[in-house]
Parts: structure tokens; C-alpha cells; sequence
């Protein structure tokens, strides 16, 4: 008798300490769509005595974000819950739960419209600025973009994220961004899982991608997850729109630009499509410049796919593709193109509620090149990458402990250039370099784990191994000698597919957090980063001779480490949030270029290269305040990015070895960006910037040779431009009158450059009789207002 009633006590406290698995999914109200990364805020319900009356009081028991398609598993002992979701954009809205068993729901949320809740930037959302593991993620309303005021009406992505502390770029019109010290190519761009190798068009002034076909945008400048590499900065994902239950369409006008965007569901909502367009016709525009442009042109378009299909609730199969081309020609007698195409293929299982598995076939192709036009002397430069992968991920959700591990594999194959004649007549002669071609394989893991309420910390290892292959050719130069074109000894041919050198890594990250209170919190992070391709340049910003190369024997693989501390608090119930941060990060094997490097088809690219090393380091202060109908967002940045060369040749040296300031070095960047609800659908927004002028050199002396003025030029980067500061100013005008409206106006007039200040981008000489003039270039002087008028139905 004694035993059985030992055996029914274990077996109840067994049943009552069962855990149950609360799956769920947060979507949109007006239109079903699936929210990403929304919060969802688990509160138990305890029956308490109070003030001699029974009451429910809700304990904080854990906090969750949902995943790319919306979806969250939680397990949850038997117990009463109120289940309470988040998002940007969105009203918060809760749910009761009684768990007895398994259970599922859906809660939809309402799109916050014409609230100023939905700042265009937000580093954070509300309380999550606080209780988030990592830090230093920038997450983009794609939706608020619309209102930033912008050049030619255009909604720019990485306009809105040089608003941000710790991004930048080296001047107007310039193209890619620099993250916390980094070079352009050392942020890594994925349009759904494939790499972008290029994101502006017509030389900076349009973000390549169509903000209409985008539901999600994140920037990853620290806590960087395990499960991406091969850049030294920051990781920018960028997910199209995939779940669409409703039919929507609109079309958009603009000063030099267009989009269309189509999006439809069929077969009861298990397959979605969505079509996106853009096409930019700035012809007729420059033809009111001045007759010194007579003969330019310019245009892009890109286009957008995405195909997602229901299988069943556990299966689901998505497909998008993209492409998007650019053509300028200046006055001379040359032109310029490149066009980029990409692929993926993903397919998703959930087997049950703690597991879920991916499988992504990816592909991503890049050319560009320049057409010579003169008479006699016509030709056709061109190079071209194609980057393809196959990634296999899993995912683990438990109470305290989440994980996920996967396996993939990169085949690399870039063109680095070559010139064939064009026309009967051409003097030029053909020539072409070996293609580079590179295997990386990769495995990672990360987990989260929580062991307090207030400490929580995220792990992560990534293992690569890259491999250089043939069928190329490798000079071989003089033992202790500098790399030299007269130092070449040999050279050696390597097969198609042998292998030439290989680069094995470790790539550890680390994220922790400690919540002091409620408003309070102290973040640490740190991660490895390391990148096998490498833009190679040595003009300020990207142009369109610029070509990537893989590392080989002669150019490791650029190593990087960050280190990160940040304070984080809010105040007035989250209206107010804020955080200063201070990171360090030194780099290795960066690649700096001798004086007037020959750059293009050089078969010994190697003897124009200089080995460098760097570090970054800076502070951080953001503040965002979110108010009834106003909202903002102050940022300061102070930060420091430094070069030198490290080998012992004098050849190989810039500066005698002396560190000195990247090109992109600001030390003071300050922006602020607000805007103010006014009524009846009118908002009215504006951005103000304040960036110390970047490093640049300048000739210090110069004499006359034979009536020709030579330039004696300074140091590298010990000069520098006027400091740059702009105010853009837009007025945007909402026409629904309720969120189920479905046919509505989207209007914004925008002034970018209000005071019309000529921001120099460089400083040029032009000789004049027997001396040299200096002169200072601003790619737009003046005041440029615009209009863009969207209508959807």
C-alpha cells in the first residue's frame, strides 16, 4: 500500500510538472501576412490574496522573437498565460492561454497607421532595447522609409542607415557604406540568403533594391550569427515578401523613376506571388545640364520574384529571384554597365514543435564592364563573378536552451577581366587573365541559454575552410626579396579543380547580457570575422573599373576581431531609449596599393599590393524618443580608423610604415531625424547631418618641367576636406482613412539639401599656363526638390 502511494506522488508530480509545447504565429490583420521578428512577451497568471480579495497578477515568465515567417514554439508548464506581441508598426495586443496540452493560435495585429510609433529607423524595439541579447542590429521600417526625406524621391535603404551611429559613407553620391571603421567590401549584403556585390545605382544615388518588395531589413554591426561570414564588418539582410493572403497592387511615380508591385495569393492562400519593378529614366533630366554633359546618359531597372508555396502547415517552399542592370556614359567617348542576377531556392520543415530544418540552393551572378568608343580604338572591358551555395540549417527551441547547427558549401568562380576589340577597325588588342576559382566550406553552431532572469548570454562557432583551385598560373618570385615585377623567377600552372592553397579558421562569437533592472541592462559582445574576397580599388569610392579577387598565396584572407560594451536604458515607460556603446577592432591582412597602381588586366597584380594592417575603435550614443506625435532619433558617433603598411621593403611601404587615417576616417558623425505627426495623413520629417571631413592627399609643393607643372604630393591621408553637413526636409501625405481602406494615396514632397550648401567631394588640379589650380568638386551643390506619388488598390 505504502508503495503504490509512493508511486501515484511521483507520478502526479510528474503530470504537474509536465511541459506542454504553445506554438503560434503573429501576423498582420489587414493583409495576413506573416509579422518577423516580432516580440512575444509570455506573462503567468498567479492567483493571489489580495487586500482579502482574490487576484490575478502576471509574472514575467519569458520573452521570445518570432522568426522569418512569424512563426514561434514555447514550452510551457500547465498553467494559466497572457500572451502579448510586438512589433514595429504595430499596436500591441495580447491573448489568454490555458494550457492543459499542445496547443497552437494565431494572433493578428493591427498595423499602427499614421502613428509616429514607426519611426523610420529603429535600433530597437521598445522594451527589447533592454532585455535583447545582442547589440549593435539596426532593424529598418521598411514602411516609414517612405517618408525620409531622400534625393530624386526615391525610399533608399542605406540612406536611412547612415542615419544610424556607426555607418557612414565617404561622400555624396558615393556608392556602398562603411560600418565601424570597415571598407565598402567588408559588409556582406544578402537578398534572401544571396550576396549583392553591388548595391547602388547610377554611382550612389539609388539603392538597388525596390523598398515595395521588402519585408524585413536588418544591419548586423556586432553579435553577428554564426551561421553567416566572409566579411570583416557587418552582415545587412534583406528578406522579400513571402506569406501573401491578400491581393494588393500599386504603382509609383517619380522625378526620374517608377516601381509596380503585384502581389497575389491563390489556391486558398497556399501559393503566394509577388512581382516588383523599377525603372529610372533621368535622360530628359540631363539634358537641362549644362552643354559641357551633352552626350551623357544614364538608367537602371530591377526587377524582383518571389514564389512561396503551402505544401502543408509544416511544409513550405519559397523561391525568389531578382535582377537588375546600369548604363552611364559621360561626355568622353566611354561607357559604363553592370548587371547582377540572383537565385534562391528554400525549402522549410517542421517536423514538430521543437524542431524545424532548412535547406537553401543559392546563386548569385555579377558583371560589369566598360565600353571604349573612340574611333579607331573601340573595345569591350568586362569581368564577372558567380558565387553559388548549397546551406542546410536546424533549429532546437527548448525552455532555457535554444541551438541551432548547420553545413554549407561556396563555389567561387570570378573573372578578373578582359578586353576584346570592337568593330573591323579597332586597334586594340585582345587580352584576357585566368579565372580565380575558390571552394569554402563551413559548419557553425550557436545556442542561447538563458540561466537567470537576468543574465543571458548567446554562443557561437563557426568553422570554415577555404580553398583556392585551379586552372590558373602562379609566379614565382626571388626568397627575401620584395615582390617585384623584375623579381619574377617562374611560374607554375595549376589544373583545373587542383588545389593551390588553403585557408583553415575558427570563428568564435560571444554575446552577453546582465539586466541590472527593468530599464537597465549591460551588453558584451565579440566575434572573429574573416573575409576570402577582397574589392580591389584604390579610387575613394566604388567605380566602375573596381574588380573583386580571391585571396590567394600572395593575399591571405583579411582577419578582423571586435570587441563591444554598451549601456543600455530607457525611460518614460520606453518613450525614451538609449544606449552608448564603445567597440574595438583591429584588422589584419588588409590590402593597401603602391603610388599610381596599375590596377586593371595586370597579370602580376600582386607586385602593385602592399600588405597592412589597421584597427577601428569609437563610441557610440543613440537616443530614441517616440512620442504621441512626435518621434526621433539623435546619434553621435566618435570614432578613429587607422592604417599602415607591415612589410620591411621599402617598396612595400606607404608613409615609411607610419599608421595613418583610412579614407574613410570621420571622427565626428552627428545625425538627427524626427518626425511630426501634423493630422488628417500629413506627416512632416527631416534629417540634419554633421561629418567631420574624410582624409584625402593633397600635393604640398610643385615645380615646372619643360612648361609642364608636376605635383609634388604629401603623405597619404594627411589631408582633409571641409567638414560635410546637409538638411533634407520631406512632407508625406497618408489618404486612408481606416486600415482596411483599400484603394489610397501615398504622397511625398521632398527638398534634399535644403540650404543648398556645396558639400566638396574631392579636391582636383587642372594646369593653368605653367602652374597647377586647385578646384573642389560637389556632386550636387544645390537644392534638388522632388516628387513621388504612389497609388495603391
Amino acid at each position: 500500500m505504502k508503495l503504490n502511494l509512493l508511486v501515484f506522488i511521483l507520478l502526479s508530480q510528474t503530470i504537474l510538472a509536465q511541459n506542454f509545447v504553445l506554438s503560434g504565429t503573429i501576423s498582420n490583420f489587414t493583409n495576413k501576412q506573416p509579422v518577423p521578428y516580432a516580440t512575444v512577451s509570455v506573462k503567468k497568471l498567479i492567483k493571489r490574496l489580495v487586500n482579502g480579495n482574490y487576484d490575478y497578477q502576471r509574472i514575467d515568465y519569458k520573452q521570445l522573437v518570432t522568426d522569418s515567417l512569424g512563426r514561434f514554439n514555447i514550452p510551457l508548464e500547465k498553467s494559466e498565460f497572457v500572451i502579448e506581441a510586438s512589433a514595429i508598426g504595430f499596436q500591441k495586443k495580447s491573448k489568454f492561454i490555458n494550457i492543459k496540452a499542445d496547443a497552437s493560435f494565431e494572433l493578428e495585429l493591427n498595423e499602427a497607421l499614421n502613428q509616429l510609433d514607426d519611426l523610420e529607423v529603429k535600433a530597437r524595439k521598445a522594451e527589447s532595447n533592454v532585455t535583447e541579447v545582442s547589440s549593435g542590429v539596426i532593424k529598418l521600417n521598411i514602411q516609414s522609409l517612405k517618408k525620409l526625406p531622400v534625393v530624386f524621391g526615391e525610399p533608399d535603404l542605406i540612406k536611412a542607415l547612415t542615419l544610424q551611429p556607426g555607418v557612414s559613407v565617404v561622400g555624396e553620391g558615393a556608392g556602398g557604406f562603411n560600418v565601424r571603421g570597415g571598407r565598402v567590401d567588408q559588409n556582406l549584403v544578402l537578398l534572401d540568403d544571396a550576396p549583392l556585390y553591388n548595391t547602388s545605382h547610377l554611382l550612389g544615388f539609388f539603392t538597388n533594391i525596390n523598398t515595395e518588395v521588402i519585408q524585413n531589413a536588418t544591419l548586423y554591426k556586432a553579435g553577428i550569427p554564426a551561421a553567416y561570414g566572409g566579411r570583416l564588418s557587418s552582415l545587412f539582410s534583406i528578406q522579400t515578401k513571402s506569406q501573401i493572403d491578400s491581393a494588393k497592387k500599386s504603382i509609383g511615380i517619380g522625378i526620374i523613376s517608377s516601381n509596380a508591385l503585384f502581389q497575389q495569393s491563390f489556391f486558398n492562400g497556399k501559393l503566394s506571388v509577388l512581382l516588383g519593378g523599377r525603372l529610372a529614366y533621368p535622360n530628359w533630366l540631363i539634358k537641362q545640364f549644362p552643354k559641357r554633359f551633352k552626350g551623357s546618359s544614364a538608367g537602371f531597372y530591377d526587377l524582383n520574384t518571389t514564389i512561396q508555396y503551402k505544401i502543408n502547415p509544416r511544409q513550405i517552399i519559397k523561391i525568389s529571384a531578382y535582377t537588375t542592370a546600369d548604363n552611364f556614359k559621360f561626355p568622353e567617348d566611354t561607357s559604363y554597365f553592370w548587371q547582377s542576377k540572383t537565385a534562391t531556392f528554400q525549402y522549410s520543415f517542421v517536423p514538430n514543435t521543437a524542431w524545424s530544418f532548412q535547406f537553401k540552393g543559392i546563386h548569385s551572378a555579377y558583371s560589369y564592364g566598360v565600353n571604349g568608343l573612340r574611333k579607331d580604338f573601340e573595345y569591350k572591358f568586362s569581368s564577372d563573378i558567380i558565387d553559388q551555395a548549397i546551406k542546410i540549417g536546424a533549429y532546437y527551441t527548448a525552455t532555457k536552451v535554444n541551438f541551432d547547427f548547420g553545413l554549407s558549401q561556396n563555389f567561387y568562380k570570378f573573372n578578373p577581366g578582359s578586353r576584346v576589340p570592337k568593330g573591323p577597325t579597332s586597334n586594340v588588342n585582345a587580352f584576357g587573365l585566368d579565372s580565380e576559382n575558390a571552394l569554402e566550406s563551413a559548419a557553425h553552431v550557436s545556442f542561447d541559454y538563458v540561466p537567470t532572469k537576468k543574465f543571458s548570454v548567446q554562443m557561437g562557432l563557426r568553422a570554415v575552410r577555404y580553398s583556392r583551385i585551379g586552372a590558373s598560373k602562379q609566379f614565382i618570385y626571388k626568397a627575401n626579396e620584395p615582390l617585384l615585377e623584375e623579381n619574377i623567377t617562374d611560374s607554375v600552372f595549376f589544373k583545373k579543380g587542383q588545389k593551390i592553397i588553403t585557408y583553415p579558421s575558427l570563428e568564435p562569437r560571444l554575446s552577453a547580457r546582465y539586466q541590472i533592472s527593468k530599464q537597465v541592462s549591460i551588453k558584451a559582445t565579440y566575434h572573429r570575422m574573416r573575409q576570402f574576397v577582397h574589392l580591389i580599388t584604390n579610387t575613394t569610392a566604388i567605380s566602375p573599373i573596381d574588380f573583386w579577387k580571391l585571396s590567394d598565396a600572395f593575399l591571405p584572407p583579411q582577419t578582423a576581431d571586435q570587441f563591444s560594451l554598451g549601456y543600455f536604458r530607457n525611460f518614460n515607460e520606453n518613450k525614451i531609449q538609449t544606449y552608448l556603446e564603445v567597440f574595438y577592432k583591429p584588422f589584419k591582412n588588409l590590402v593597401e596599393y603602391k603610388d599610381g597602381a596599375d590596377l586593371v588586366l595586370n597579370p602580376h597584380l600582386e607586385t602593385e599590393l602592399l600588405p597592412a594592417n589597421g584597427f577601428a575603435y569609437g563610441t557610440e550614443l543613440n537616443t530614441i524618443f517616440n512620442f504621441k506625435r512626435f518621434s526621433g532619433n539623435l546619434s553621435y558617433t566618435w570614432s578613429r580608423s587607422w592604417v599602415n603598411t607591415v612589410s620591411t621593403f621599402t617598396e612595400e611601404q606607404v608613409n615609411q610604415g607610419v599608421r595613418f587615417p583610412s579614407l574613410f576616417d570621420k571622427p565626428h558623425i552627428l545625425s538627427l531625424n524626427s518626425e511630426y505627426y501634423l493630422g488628417s495623413g500629413y506627416t512632416l520629417s527631416g534629417s540634419f547631418t554633421y561629418q567631420t571631413g574624410r582624409p584625402l592627399t593633397l600635393p604640398e609643393s610643385q615645380y615646372v618641367l619643360l612648361n609642364t607643372s608636376i605635383l609634388n604630393y604629401n603623405n597619404r591621408n594627411l589631408n582633409r576636406l571641409p567638414d560635410f553637413h546637409r538638411l533634407d526636409l520631406a512632407l508625406s501625405k497618408d489618404s486612408r482613412r481606416n486600415k482596411d481602406q483599400k484603394r489610397y494615396f501615398t504622397t511625398n514632397f521632398s527638398v534634399y539639401n535644403a540650404y543648398a550648401r556645396k558639400n566638396p567631394y574631392s579636391i582636383f588640379y587642372r594646369q593653368f599656363l605653367s602652374t597647377s589650380k586647385a578646384y573642389r568638386l560637389a556632386v550636387l551643390g544645390t537644392m534638388v526638390p522632388s516628387l513621388t506619388i504612389n497609388y495603391h488598390w
